[in-house]
This record gives structure tokens, C-alpha cells and sequence, in this order.
């Protein structure tokens, strides 16, 4: 399996690392003269991932050099292997067939001490082995500027060699089908396009739930949707409204992400094989566009199912507010993407602060050896109405119950450190290895957009501090918090007589009698 390794570091570090004895094994560097022509992959291949053999669609382009005196170069010809090199071939005289020598090395690894070659092979399912076959040659047939590879399917496949030991080097490509291709392009939006935020809500298909907000704007019968993939927050798709549904046709180019072609996809969640256009149903009541019987996804083809993320249950509801989130609000970190409408601020400036954790789909703080944590973590707006008590809920914990973390929350109408100056929950200890919710109550004198800064502040040379599931809704009248760690005589939380939460200071309160940090307090 260190070879499959090895392999993979190739298709990543192309041809780094290698150049010096490329030219010694005969592998072709250099474009060759003659006709260019770009060809998009389709079709499938084998890959190894973390010592496993996967299966998958070919995607990307594949480039090729028609020469002179029937002479045809091919780059990278397997589509999970780039490594920018070329492999030659034979164009037959009525210019219908390429017949292309196997055996002919693509790249040479130096740790390996040996060069890679393509071979044909076959594929035993049951082992997950492949064996190495001694043809000498395979054949494609061009036909109406297609390219077809002959000859293979599921269990017969070209692949790449350690030309030495005769192994499998981790890489294979089936049913091979190349058409010429197509320069992508974006969606052209109408000059002039007036836009609407609507907050776009959905399942992730790997779990998790998502919530940000997207531009629709609509032209005649023309809808138009910034954002739908929040990967791709400013990717635009076109679909056409009739009746109460707008279709979306598939495989729309989004741009380049990893320097990747991406498009937009939807398939059957019955059939996930089964590509579809997008339908959105609108509802004019509420202003909601919905889809539940689809899976919408941020595709790495435009012609087959190979998607990087999968988005079920979603809803585009019109915002209220603009860019700000209404009431109730959950966040529940489903994807990195979550992180896109939240401020991460390194307040002293250590470069170590909050960042997304693939692993438990959470926001986590690592330590600084050397500093006592200073980092704020700050959700995007929410507008909450005036005159009401709201209650703000994160769950966090820290390593082990034996390393304590600190944290505060403060609130605030900017995404700064100086705006944070209402206290939402007072510096308190986090001491568990699972995760707990820790909640405090804010009184909102005024309508507006607020924003929630969860601030780290745990002591230097400690672990991590992780928190997850941010929500703010409206307060139930407990008077009581989830989590206090100080004692009364320093709470600074405001109730009334009958134990409603005001927030933390007397600012815009009616006349009356509070309490506060155990005594009884006079607003004028």
C-alpha cells in the first residue's frame, strides 16, 4: 500500500520532484508538435484512498496532439494521474483509429527507484487485486470527432504500473469516452438585476444542517440565484419560471474551485444515478422557493453524477431583513461552508484561533503555548425586535473534564471586538470532555440586527475548546439561566419582580423596580 501512497502524492505534486530522470526512462515532458486538440473525460476509473480501492466517474479534460506522418500524442491518459506527460501513438490511415503501445512509462519515482507505465489489467472484485495483463497495444476509434477507448469495462482496465516490480500502482480507467470540449461559461445575470436575500436552509447529505443566505433576483419569466452552493457563494444559476415552478437546467458552470472545474447538479434521491433538472416549487404566500425530492450538488462533472456535496430538504425563504438572520436561529456547523457568515477575530494575534473541524463538524480553538487565549468567534447578524428578552444557547466542551477552558459571550451591533460589550454569559469554566449547553439571557431594548461573539479566553499551554450548535430565540420567562458560574452578589442579570430576564444593565428599561446581583434596583 506505500506504493498506492506514493502514487497519490504524484497526482498532487505532478511532476516535482521527478524531472531528473524523466528523459532516462523515455517519458515525454514536452508538448509535441502538431494539432492541439481538448477532450473531456467520461467514463469511470479505480483509485485507492486510504489503503481502499474506489470507483468513480473520469472528470477534467484530457489533452491531444495530432503530429505529423500519422503520429498521436496523448496527456495523461489516465484521469486520476496527472502528471503532465505524454504517451504516443499510431493514427491509422483513414483516420478512424488510434492504436496506442502499452508499456510506455509516464513517470519514474525516485523513492521507488522505478518508473511508472501503462498496461492493461484486469480487476478482481472479490480481492480487490488487480492483475497485470501482457497486452501490447489497445486501441480508440474516433468517430464524429469522438474518441472512444475500445476493449474495456468494469473488470478490464488501463492503468498505471511500477514498471519494475509489475504492481499495480494504484490508478485505472474504464469505458473511456473523450468529446471535444466545450469552453465553459458562467451565467450571464441582466445588467440592472435587482436582487432579494433569501435565506436558504437544507440537510446535508453527510448531516449537518445548512444556513445562509442567497440572491434571487427574476427577469420576466427568468429566475436568477446567486449562491445556491455556498461553496460557490458568488456563482450564479438561470432557471425558468412557469406557473408556480422554476426549472434549473444541469450541469451550469460555477467557476473553478481547487482550480477545478464545478457545476451544479441535481439528481433523483431515488436514483441518485439519474440526473435531472432542478425544480424549485414557489410558494407566493410565504416567498419560499422549496425542493424535498431532489439532491442538489456541487459537481465536479457536467455530464456525470460526481458530486463533492450533496443537499437535500432545502428552502429559499425571502428575507425580512436583508443580509440578517431572523429569529429563531440555529447554526449547527453542518460543513465548512457554515463558516462563511461568521467573524473570526485573532485579538492577540498569535495566528492561533478558531477554525472549522472537518472531523466533528464543530468550531474548535487550539491552544498558544505561549498566550492565554484572546479569540472571538462572531455570528452573522440577527435581527431581534425591540422590547424582548432572548435567550443565546452554544454547546462547548473542553478536551477532558481535567483541562478546563474558559469562554464568555457577548453581544453586540458589529462584527468587532469593540462592539462586543453587552454581557450574554459571564466568563465561565468549561471542565467536560462531552459537549453541554451553556445558555444566557439578553434583554433587546431597541429593533435591530445584532451579532453574538463567543470569546475564548482560556489559559495558555491548555488544550482546545470546541462549541457547536449556536441558537437564539426568544426567552422563555424562567428567569434563570442554563449555565452561572458566579455567584449572585456578581450576577449582573436584570429580572423583574416576577422573575422575567431583562438582560444585563438597566439601559432603555421601563420605569420599575429589578433585580440585580441579589438586590432590589429603582429605574427613573
Amino acid at each position: 500500500m506505500k506504493k498506492f501512497l506514493l502514487s497519490a502524492l504524484m497526482m498532487l505534486a505532478a511532476t516535482a520532484g521527478w524531472a531528473d530522470a524523466l528523459s532516462d526512462y523515455g517519458v515525454i515532458t514536452e508538448q509535441p508538435a502538431g494539432e492541439l486538440k481538448t477532450y473531456d473525460r467520461s467514463g469511470y476509473a479505480y483509485y485507492v484512498v486510504n489503503d481502499y480501492v474506489r470507483r468513480g466517474a473520469q472528470t477534467g479534460t484530457m489533452d491531444v496532439v495530432f503530429a505529423d506522418n500519422n503520429e498521436v500524442y496523448i496527456k495523461d491518459p489516465l484521469s486520476k494521474l496527472i502528471v503532465n506527460t505524454w504517451v504516443k501513438g499510431t493514427l491509422s490511415e483513414d483516420g478512424t483509429t488510434i492504436t496506442l503501445p502499452m508499456g510506455q512509462n509516464i513517470q519514474y519515482d525516485t523513492e521507488a527507484e522505478q518508473p511508472i507505465a501503462i498496461k492493461m489489467m484486469e480487476y478482481d472484485e472479490d480481492y480487490d487485486e488487480m492483475t497485470i495483463l501482457s497486452t501490447a497495444q489497445v486501441t480508440y476509434t474516433i468517430s464524429e470527432d469522438k474518441i472512444t477507448l475500445n476493449g474495456t469495462g468494469k473488470y478490464l482496465c488501463m492503468g498505471a504500473v511500477w514498471a519494475t516490480s509489475n504492481e499495480w500502482a494504484g490508478f485505472a480507467d474504464y469505458s473511456s469516452v473523450y468529446t471535444p470540449a466545450i469552453t465553459d461559461v458562467l451565467v450571464e445575470v441582466p445588467e440592472g438585476l435587482e436582487t432579494d436575500v433569501f435565506k436558504f436552509k437544507g440537510s446535508e447529505y453527510q448531516g449537518g444542517e445548512l444556513n445562509y443566505n442567497t440572491n434571487v433576483g427574476v427577469d420576466g419569466n427568468d429566475v436568477y440565484v446567486q449562491g445556491i452552493l455556498a461553496d460557490m457563494p458568488n456563482a450564479w444559476i438561470k432557471g425558468t419560471r412557469e406557473g408556480n415552478t422554476v426549472t434549473f437546467e444541469s450541469g451550469q458552470y460555477l467557476g473553478l474551485l481547487a482550480n477545478k472545474p464545478v457545476y451544479m447538479m441535481a439528481v433523483n434521491r431515488m436514483n441518485t444515478s439519474e440526473i435531472q433538472p432542478l425544480t424549485l416549487t414557489y410558494d407566493e404566500a410565504t416567498e419560499t422557493y422549496s425542493n424535498d425530492t431532489q439532491f442538489i450538488l456541487l459537481n465536479a462533472s457536467k455530464s456525470t453524477v460526481y458530486l463533492m456535496q450533496a443537499i437535500s430538504d432545502f428552502t429559499l425563504t425571502k428575507s425580512k431583513s436583508g443580509e440578517a438572520y431572523e429569529v429563531p436561529y440555529l447554526e449547527t456547523f453542518g460543513s465548512s461552508t457554515s463558516m462563511n457568515d461568521y467573524t473570526i477575530i485573532d485579538a492577540n494575534n498569535d495566528g492561533t484561533t478558531w477554525a472549522y473541524n472537518n472531523m466533528g463538524g464543530n468550531v474548535a480553538y487550539n491552544w498558544s503555548i505561549t498566550n492565554a487565549a484572546d479569540e472571538w468567534l462572531i455570528t452573522p447578524a440577527i435581527h431581534m425586535e425591540g422590547g424582548k428578552a432572548y435567550t443565546f444557547t452554544v454547546k462547548a466542551r473542553s478536551f477532558t473534564a481535567s483541562m478546563p477552558e474558559r469562554m464568555e459571550v457577548k453581544m453586540g451591533t458589529e462584527p468587532t471586538v469593540e462592539a462586543m460589550q453587552k454581557v450574554v454569559i459571564a466568563p465561565t469554566e468549561v471542565a467536560t470532555g462531552d459537549l453541554v449547553e451553556f445558555s444566557g439571557d439578553v434583554w433587546v431594548p431597541t429593533e435591530g440586527n445584532y451579532r453574538f461573539g463567543v470569546h475564548a479566553i482560556s489559559d495558555a499551554d491548555n488544550m482546545m475548546l470546541t462549541v457547536d450548535d449556536i441558537a437564539v430565540d426568544v426567552a422563555v420567562s424562567t428567569g434563570v439561566s442554563t449555565v452561572r458560574t458566579d455567584n449572585t452578589a456578581n450576577d449582573t442579570t436584570v429580572y423583574t419582580l416576577d422573575g422575567r430576564v431583562m438582560g444585563n444593565d438597566t439601559t432603555g428599561l421601563p420605569q420599575g423596580i429589578y433585580i440585580q446581583g441579589g438586590k432590589k434596583i429603582v429605574v427613573r
